[in-house]
Protein backbone atom coordinates (compact mmCIF):
# COMPACT_ATOMS: atom_id res chain seq x y z
CA UNK A 1 0.00 0.00 0.00
CA UNK A 2 1.30 3.34 -0.85
CA UNK A 3 0.79 6.15 2.13
CA UNK A 4 -2.76 7.54 0.64
CA UNK A 5 -3.48 4.06 0.72
CA UNK A 6 -2.62 3.54 3.86
CA UNK A 7 -4.27 6.32 5.47
CA UNK A 8 -7.85 5.30 3.72
CA UNK A 9 -7.33 1.74 5.67
CA UNK A 10 -6.76 2.71 8.53
CA UNK A 11 -9.59 5.79 7.73
CA UNK A 12 -12.54 2.89 7.84
CA UNK A 13 -10.72 1.07 10.91
CA UNK A 14 -11.53 4.08 12.87
CA UNK A 15 -14.74 4.66 11.88
CA UNK A 16 -15.59 1.29 13.00
CA UNK A 17 -14.45 -0.44 15.99
CA UNK A 18 -10.83 0.60 15.86
CA UNK A 19 -9.73 3.05 18.34
CA UNK A 20 -6.66 5.99 19.10
CA UNK A 21 -5.55 5.72 22.39
CA UNK A 22 -3.91 8.76 24.27
CA UNK A 23 -0.98 9.96 24.05
CA UNK A 24 0.18 13.46 23.17
CA UNK A 25 3.22 12.79 21.18
CA UNK A 26 2.78 9.21 20.16
CA UNK A 27 -0.72 7.49 20.17
CA UNK A 28 -1.44 3.76 20.07
CA UNK A 29 -4.19 2.32 18.30
CA UNK A 30 -6.61 -0.78 18.83
CA UNK A 31 -8.72 -2.56 17.18
CA UNK A 32 -11.12 -5.48 18.69
CA UNK A 33 -13.20 -8.52 17.01
CA UNK A 34 -14.68 -11.34 17.36
CA UNK A 35 -13.52 -12.62 13.88
CA UNK A 36 -9.98 -13.99 14.30
CA UNK A 37 -9.92 -13.33 10.04
CA UNK A 38 -10.26 -10.16 10.31
CA UNK A 39 -7.87 -9.50 13.11
CA UNK A 40 -4.64 -11.80 10.90
CA UNK A 41 -5.60 -9.40 7.92
CA UNK A 42 -5.28 -6.43 9.52
CA UNK A 43 -1.93 -7.59 10.91
CA UNK A 44 -0.45 -9.11 7.48
CA UNK A 45 -1.84 -5.95 5.76
CA UNK A 46 -0.27 -3.48 7.79
CA UNK A 47 2.88 -5.95 8.47
CA UNK A 48 3.67 -5.27 4.77
CA UNK A 49 3.56 -1.74 4.32
CA UNK A 50 4.49 -0.07 7.82
CA UNK A 51 6.57 -0.02 10.74
CA UNK A 52 4.17 -0.27 13.52
CA UNK A 53 4.54 -2.37 16.20
CA UNK A 54 1.91 -4.97 16.57
CA UNK A 55 0.40 -7.47 18.92
CA UNK A 56 -2.33 -9.65 18.89
CA UNK A 57 -3.55 -10.70 21.59
CA UNK A 58 -6.68 -13.52 22.34
CA UNK A 59 -9.38 -12.59 25.07
CA UNK A 60 -11.42 -16.04 26.20
CA UNK A 61 -15.10 -16.08 26.97
CA UNK A 62 -16.53 -14.31 30.26
CA UNK A 63 -19.67 -13.99 31.69
CA UNK A 64 -19.82 -10.28 33.51
CA UNK A 65 -22.82 -7.80 34.83
CA UNK A 66 -25.14 -10.64 33.56
CA UNK A 67 -23.90 -10.56 30.18
CA UNK A 68 -22.04 -13.68 28.25
CA UNK A 69 -18.64 -12.07 26.05
CA UNK A 70 -17.99 -14.10 23.33
CA UNK A 71 -14.11 -14.97 22.72
CA UNK A 72 -12.25 -11.82 20.44
CA UNK A 73 -8.95 -10.77 19.36
CA UNK A 74 -7.27 -7.48 19.88
CA UNK A 75 -5.12 -6.29 18.05
CA UNK A 76 -2.88 -3.24 19.60
CA UNK A 77 -0.45 -0.89 17.73
CA UNK A 78 2.24 0.66 20.12
CA UNK A 79 2.08 4.13 20.88
CA UNK A 80 3.40 6.19 16.68
CA UNK A 81 3.45 9.52 15.49
CA UNK A 82 1.16 8.74 12.85
CA UNK A 83 -1.80 8.39 15.24
CA UNK A 84 -0.99 11.06 17.34
CA UNK A 85 -1.08 13.47 14.08
CA UNK A 86 -4.60 11.80 13.00
CA UNK A 87 -6.20 11.75 16.30
CA UNK A 88 -8.21 15.36 16.24
CA UNK A 89 -9.76 14.43 12.60
CA UNK A 90 -11.22 11.71 14.56
CA UNK A 91 -12.09 12.64 17.58
CA UNK A 92 -13.33 16.20 19.47
CA UNK A 93 -11.84 17.92 21.99
CA UNK A 94 -13.71 15.81 24.60
CA UNK A 95 -12.97 12.65 23.40
CA UNK A 96 -16.30 12.65 21.18
CA UNK A 97 -15.85 10.60 18.27
CA UNK A 98 -15.81 12.67 14.79
CA UNK A 99 -15.30 12.64 10.72
CA UNK A 100 -13.51 15.02 9.81
CA UNK A 101 -14.57 16.77 6.52
CA UNK A 102 -10.83 15.87 5.19
CA UNK A 103 -10.94 11.99 6.83
CA UNK A 104 -13.97 11.54 4.77
CA UNK A 105 -11.66 12.28 1.14
CA UNK A 106 -9.00 9.81 2.90
CA UNK A 107 -11.51 6.88 3.40
CA UNK A 108 -11.02 4.47 -0.07
CA UNK A 109 -12.73 1.52 -0.94
CA UNK A 110 -10.50 -0.83 1.24
CA UNK A 111 -11.10 1.55 4.15
CA UNK A 112 -14.71 1.31 3.22
CA UNK A 113 -14.62 -2.64 3.11
CA UNK A 114 -12.69 -2.68 6.85
CA UNK A 115 -15.64 -0.18 8.28
CA UNK A 116 -18.30 -2.66 6.80
CA UNK A 117 -16.31 -5.73 8.18
CA UNK A 118 -16.13 -3.97 11.84
CA UNK A 119 -19.83 -2.38 11.73
CA UNK A 120 -22.30 -3.83 9.35
CA UNK A 121 -24.72 -6.12 9.14
CA UNK A 122 -27.76 -7.63 7.37
CA UNK A 123 -30.51 -7.77 9.20
CA UNK A 124 -33.36 -10.22 7.60
CA UNK A 125 -36.97 -8.87 8.50
CA UNK A 126 -39.09 -12.17 9.65
CA UNK A 127 -36.88 -14.83 8.87
CA UNK A 128 -37.31 -16.36 12.55
CA UNK A 129 -40.91 -16.50 11.89
CA UNK A 130 -40.18 -18.54 8.07
CA UNK A 131 -40.67 -16.12 5.61
CA UNK A 132 -38.28 -12.93 4.79
CA UNK A 133 -40.62 -9.77 4.04
CA UNK A 134 -37.62 -7.40 3.64
CA UNK A 135 -33.71 -6.98 3.75
CA UNK A 136 -31.58 -3.94 5.40
CA UNK A 137 -27.85 -3.44 5.11
CA UNK A 138 -26.63 -1.33 7.53
CA UNK A 139 -23.72 0.35 9.09
CA UNK A 140 -23.68 0.81 13.13
CA UNK A 141 -22.72 4.57 13.88
CA UNK A 142 -24.56 4.65 17.11
CA UNK A 143 -21.21 6.46 18.46
CA UNK A 144 -21.30 9.60 16.04
CA UNK A 145 -23.60 12.35 16.35
CA UNK A 146 -26.85 12.74 13.67
CA UNK A 147 -24.50 15.33 11.75
CA UNK A 148 -22.08 13.61 11.73
CA UNK A 149 -23.80 10.38 10.56
CA UNK A 150 -25.98 12.46 7.74
CA UNK A 151 -22.21 14.01 6.80
CA UNK A 152 -21.06 10.31 5.92
CA UNK A 153 -24.28 9.50 4.52
CA UNK A 154 -23.37 12.57 1.74
CA UNK A 155 -19.69 11.27 1.45
CA UNK A 156 -21.04 7.55 0.67
CA UNK A 157 -23.00 9.69 -2.36
CA UNK A 158 -20.12 11.86 -3.42
CA UNK A 159 -17.26 9.46 -3.53
CA UNK A 160 -18.82 6.20 -4.00
CA UNK A 161 -21.82 6.62 -5.78
CA UNK A 162 -23.38 4.67 -2.68
CA UNK A 163 -26.88 5.71 -2.05
CA UNK A 164 -28.33 5.44 1.64
CA UNK A 165 -30.57 6.84 4.18
CA UNK A 166 -30.57 7.73 8.52
CA UNK A 167 -32.11 5.33 10.73
CA UNK A 168 -33.01 6.61 14.10
CA UNK A 169 -32.84 3.98 17.23
CA UNK A 170 -33.34 4.20 20.47
CA UNK A 171 -30.40 3.09 22.47
CA UNK A 172 -30.04 3.06 26.75
CA UNK A 173 -32.93 6.02 26.31
CA UNK A 174 -31.26 8.51 23.76
CA UNK A 175 -31.54 8.58 20.20
CA UNK A 176 -28.84 6.53 18.05
CA UNK A 177 -27.93 6.95 14.17
CA UNK A 178 -27.24 4.20 11.80
CA UNK A 179 -26.78 4.40 8.01
CA UNK A 180 -28.96 2.43 5.84
CA UNK A 181 -27.77 1.26 2.22
CA UNK A 182 -30.27 1.64 -0.22
CA UNK A 183 -31.36 -1.85 -2.01
CA UNK A 184 -30.72 0.64 -5.66
CA UNK A 185 -27.30 0.64 -4.51
CA UNK A 186 -26.74 -3.02 -2.80
CA UNK A 187 -25.30 -4.58 -6.01
CA UNK A 188 -22.94 -1.01 -6.21
CA UNK A 189 -21.87 -1.28 -2.84
CA UNK A 190 -21.44 -4.78 -2.48
CA UNK A 191 -18.92 -5.02 -5.71
CA UNK A 192 -17.19 -2.15 -4.52
CA UNK A 193 -15.98 -3.89 -0.90
CA UNK A 194 -16.39 -8.04 -2.25
CA UNK A 195 -12.62 -7.98 -3.41
CA UNK A 196 -11.26 -6.85 0.20
CA UNK A 197 -14.18 -9.04 2.44
CA UNK A 198 -11.98 -11.67 4.09
CA UNK A 199 -13.40 -15.67 3.38
CA UNK A 200 -14.95 -15.78 7.08
CA UNK A 201 -17.05 -12.23 6.94
CA UNK A 202 -18.96 -13.39 3.05
CA UNK A 203 -21.47 -14.15 4.80
CA UNK A 204 -21.97 -10.32 5.42
CA UNK A 205 -23.07 -10.45 1.60
CA UNK A 206 -25.75 -12.53 1.96
CA UNK A 207 -29.20 -11.26 1.41
CA UNK A 208 -31.10 -14.04 1.96
CA UNK A 209 -33.08 -14.44 -1.51
CA UNK A 210 -34.91 -17.39 -2.57
CA UNK A 211 -35.03 -16.44 -5.96
CA UNK A 212 -33.36 -13.80 -7.95
CA UNK A 213 -34.83 -10.28 -7.52
CA UNK A 214 -35.94 -7.90 -10.86
CA UNK A 215 -32.89 -6.06 -9.78
CA UNK A 216 -30.12 -8.47 -9.26
CA UNK A 217 -27.39 -8.90 -12.04
CA UNK A 218 -27.35 -12.39 -12.91
CA UNK A 219 -23.85 -12.47 -11.88
CA UNK A 220 -24.63 -11.23 -8.20
CA UNK A 221 -27.38 -13.54 -8.19
CA UNK A 222 -24.68 -16.44 -8.85
CA UNK A 223 -22.68 -14.91 -6.47
CA UNK A 224 -25.94 -14.99 -3.51
CA UNK A 225 -26.08 -18.43 -4.64
CA UNK A 226 -22.78 -19.38 -3.62
CA UNK A 227 -23.01 -18.20 -0.41
CA UNK A 228 -25.78 -19.64 0.44
CA UNK A 229 -24.02 -23.24 0.19
CA UNK A 230 -20.87 -21.90 1.02
CA UNK A 231 -19.24 -23.50 4.32
CA UNK A 232 -18.08 -19.81 5.37
CA UNK A 233 -21.74 -19.14 6.06
CA UNK A 234 -23.98 -22.59 7.00
CA UNK A 235 -20.74 -23.01 9.76
CA UNK A 236 -21.86 -19.38 11.70
CA UNK A 237 -23.50 -18.21 14.84
CA UNK A 238 -26.28 -16.58 13.23
CA UNK A 239 -26.94 -14.56 15.84
CA UNK A 240 -23.30 -12.71 15.64
CA UNK A 241 -23.78 -10.42 12.75
CA UNK A 242 -26.57 -11.29 9.82
CA UNK A 243 -29.15 -10.46 12.12
CA UNK A 244 -32.42 -12.47 12.24
CA UNK A 245 -35.81 -10.81 12.90
CA UNK A 246 -39.49 -11.85 13.19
Amino acid sequence: MTSSELKGYLTGLIYGDGFIEGGVTKRGFEIKSINYDFITKIYDDLSSCSNFTMQIKEHPASFRSGVNRKKYWSLRISAHPYFAKKYHHFYDDYKHRICSYESMKWLNEIGLANWYMSDGYVCLVGKTSGIIRSRRVDICTDRYSKETVVRLIKMLDKNFGIKSSLIKRKKQDKNAYRIRIMMESYEDFFNIIRPHITASMQYKLYLGYEQQPIWMSDMNWQRQVNLKSANTLTKLDEGQDIVYSA
